[in-house]
């Protein structure tokens, strides 16, 4: 039987007004339909990390957040073991993160929010780094930016046994082109209202990609700056290392081939090798929670079949 054309026409922009109220809800854009991602807390500058002896540190994550995976390399970096890590669990049907045991009364993130006397948010995101008393939750802050300058200013115990990876400051010009070019560029893709929108999101990705391509090769490695690794490197990691499994496929990031970025390939395989590194890369629930979590853009849900991430990162420098 032939398909209606006129039912065919009203379902097909049914669709369409329907996904744009969904991607309101899952990712926000401006009048020009580029993706604009809600901004965090405001940050104490001055705030100094003095715990007393009834007060504990948590870091609140998503195994699946390239965001929360930014604050993880720099614990593991620095050994920060004495911060404790809740991982949270999304609630796929609502999207809202939700713990997996009540964590001090509470059962979801945005009752943590409710409580912190922050003002007005869009959601309760992660990272969420907290200070906890027996009576009290304090936010220090829900950016993983500053989460990272936080944890690198603490004075780990016994650092000379532990062989603590240091990592350095850069320039902050430079720290928030990858943040908003190549962080936040492979989500102005993938969430793009419209074709203008993602192709200007798409050439501002690649071209930065191309910039630090040739930064690496121009430095003579390990790092993006040569032989101290920085905040860029940790920027960095958690895009590149999501790349083939979800945002070449996912995002719609295709205008370049990744093995096309030889250099990008042998410095995501040194970071890699670092100690503590492969823990903090969750392959299995990265696929899960994104294909499944993004009904906007991928609506039957169907998970890819891929290869391992190690014969991907392998493979890729052959």
């Amino acid at each position: 039987m032939k398909p209606n054309k006129q039912i065919v026409h009203y379902a097909k922009n049914f669709w369409l007004w329907f996904w744009r109220r969904l991607m309101d809800g899952f990712a926000p854009s401006d009048r020009d339909g580029n993706y604009k991602r809600p901004k965090g807390f405001n940050f104490d500058n001055n705030f100094k990390l003095n715990l007393e002896k009834n007060e504990s540190l948590y870091l609140l994550l998503g195994a699946t957040c390239p965001w929360c995976h930014r604050t993880l390399l720099a614990i593991e970096l620095k050994k920060l073991h004495e911060i404790k890590r809740i991982f949270l669990k999304p609630n796929l049907n609502n999207g809202e993160w939700i713990f997996e045991n009540n964590f001090l009364g509470n059962k979801s993130l945005t009752e943590i929010y409710m409580k912190s006397n922050k003002g007005k948010f869009f959601r309760a995101t992660v990272p969420l780094l907290i200070k906890t008393t027996t009576k009290a939750i304090e936010v220090i802050s829900n950016e993983s930016s500053e989460i990272v300058e936080i944890l690198n200013l603490i004075n780990t115990k016994n650092t000379e046994k532990q062989n603590i990876v240091k990592f350095y400051n850069c320039e902050k010009d430079f720290l928030n082109k990858i943040h908003n070019e190549i962080n936040n560029g492979v989500y102005k893709c993938g969430f793009a209202r419209n074709q203008e929108s993602y192709e200007k999101a798409s050439n501002n990705l690649f071209k930065k990609l191309d910039e630090i391509d040739q930064l690496i090769q121009n430095s003579g490695g390990p790092w993006i700056f040569g032989n101290k690794l920085t905040y860029a490197d940790l920027y960095l990691f958690p895009t590149i290392i999501r790349w083939e499994l979800i945002y070449s496929k996912l995002f719609k990031c295709t205008q370049k081939e990744i093995s096309e970025y030889k250099n990008i390939l042998k410095w995501r395989v040194n970071f890699y090798k670092l100690q503590g590194i492969p823990e903090t890369c969750f392959e299995k629930q990265w696929l899960y929670e994104y294909y499944q979590g993004l009904f906007p853009l991928n609506p039957n849900q169907i998970v890819p079949l891929q290869q391992k991430l190690k014969d991907i990162i392998n493979r890729n420098v052959e």
